[in-house]
This record gives C-alpha cells, structure tokens and sequence, in this order.
C-alpha cells in the first residue's frame, strides 16, 4: 500500500470515528431545544452587542465608515425585503446613543455569553451549575472586546464589495467571493474565541484554530444563503395577520435558530474530533 493510500483510509477511517463519536453524543438528546434557547438569548443579546461593536468602530475609525457602510450593505442586499433601514438606524443609534445607554447595554449583551456557555454545556454532556451564567458572561468579554475590530472590517470593505453586488452578473458573483472571505476572518474568529473561552472544555490551541476555521466557514456561508433568503419575495406577515414587524422578527429569529444549530453541532463534532484523535 502506498502512502498516499494510506494517508487516505487513514483519514476515512478517523472521520468515520468522528462522526460515529459524534452520533453518539448526540443520540437521545435535543441539540434543537438548546439551540432554541441559545436563541432566546441571543434576542435579548444580539443588538446590544451590536450597538458596542458599532460604537467601538465609531470610536476607532470614525462614525462615517458605521452609518455608510451600514447603507451600503442594506443597499447591496436583495430588495424583496430591503434592510437598509433597520440597518442605517441601527448605524445612527449606535454613533448618538449617549455612553449611560452603552453602559446600559453591556448587562443584556453578555446574556449571550450566558447562554453561549449553558448550551454548550449541554453539548459537551455536561451539567451546569449555579455559576454557569456567570461564567458564560465573564467568558464573553473577549468577545465583546474584540467586537469594534470584528465589525470594522466588513464595514471597511463594504464600499468595495456593494457596488459588485449591485452591477449583477459576473461582477455580483466577484462581490459574492469577496464578502465571503472577508466575512469569514472575523466570523472564524469568533467561533474560536467562544470555543476557546466560553465552552467548558479546555482545548488545544490546533484544535481551536482548526475548528474556528472550519465551524466558521459554514456559518459563514450560511450568512450568505440568508441573502438569498432575502431575495425570495414572500411576504413574512401572512402567517402573523399581515403584521410587519412580527414576521420580521420571526424570519431574523428562525435565521438566527438555524445558524445556532450549526454552532453546537459544530463544537460537538469538535469535542468528539478531539477524543477521537487523543485516543489515537
């Protein structure tokens, strides 16, 4: 048998491991319901970080590249369900907001390390405790730290990548591979600072690496496909009486539902990768 050969069964037979490894700490639990609650904090968490992050790149860069950038994304985003509104409010909010309403927002925004860290407890086939919460919360700051230089970055290149999306064509497909790798640093990053602080498993430094990279790239292309969820010209209030703001929320909600589904799946068949190679 060849290296390469072997270098190959090598890798099928480990992946099976994994995935076998993966099955069967899943088997007979609910990834869906603590995605579920992952996402009740996240509602209660997600715009307060967002309104930190942004204020922060005001802050560093100057509040025009926030409010323009914000523009620009919404206006390269399909018009069947046009964001730049929201997005341009959030921008200005986040620039006038006064610093007692910031500092109003840090209790709310690290909610989502709370709930970060509850549900990947629950991943890891652990039991929280009494000061899971907390260390949820404390365990975030990184995160929330970093978030102005996480943010900026797209924003930076948004005059870039907007105007691809707009022209159409092989242009938008350009545009299209662009904002994905530009996405993809500060999203990879995230994911490994989460796995890396806010999960209650301490892991290798490779391992981390590898699995922000890996995790994150198919968040990251899931970001993506929520564009093209935005192009579909259906309208979200039919199910809620022709409501508008309750079938906004409820789209943004099922999104962001799905997206955490794939982060606790993702830290579970990274925990299991690791087993499996240090019993090897």
């Amino acid at each position: 048998m060849t290296s390469r050969r072997f270098g190959y069964v090598l890798i099928m037979h480990v992946l099976r491991a994994v995935a076998a490894a993966t099955s069967s700490a899943l088997r007979g639990r609910d990834l869906l319901l603590w995605a579920a609650g992952l996402t009740f904090f996240s509602a209660l968490g997600l715009v307060p970080l967002l309104l930190i992050a942004l204020r922060g790149v005001a802050l560093l860069f100057g509040p025009e590249l926030v409010v323009d950038g914000a523009r620009t994304v919404g206006g390269s985003l399909p018009q069947a369900h046009n964001a730049t509104g929201a997005l341009v409010q959030l921008a200005e909010t986040a620039t006038n907001a006064s610093w007692l309403l910031l500092a109003a927002s840090l209790f709310p925004a690290s909610l989502y390390g709370e709930g970060l860290r509850r549900s990947l407890v629950q991943a890891a086939g652990e039991r929280p405790t009494k000061w899971t919460g907390w260390a949820g919360r404390i365990a975030f700051l990184p995160v929330l730290l970093l978030a102005p230089l996480l943010v900026a970055l797209p924003l930076a290149f948004a005059s870039v990548v907007g105007p691809l999306y707009e022209a159409g064509g092989w242009s938008r497909v350009l545009g299209v591979v662009l904002s994905f790798h530009l996405d993809m640093v500060p999203i990879c990053v995230t994911v490994g600072l989460v796995f890396a602080f806010v999960g209650p498993v301490a892991l290798p430094v490779r391992t981390v690496l590898a699995a922000g990279v890996g995790v994150g790239a198919v968040l990251t292309g899931f970001l993506h496909g929520f564009a093209v969820f935005l192009a579909i010209p259906v309208d979200w209030a039919i199910p809620y009486g022709g409501l508008a703001v309750p079938g906004a929320v409820a789209a943004l909600g099922l999104w962001l539902f799905l997206v955490h589904a794939l982060l606790l799946f993702g830290y579970r068949a990274t925990l299991s990768t690791h087993d499996v190679l240090r019993q090897r």
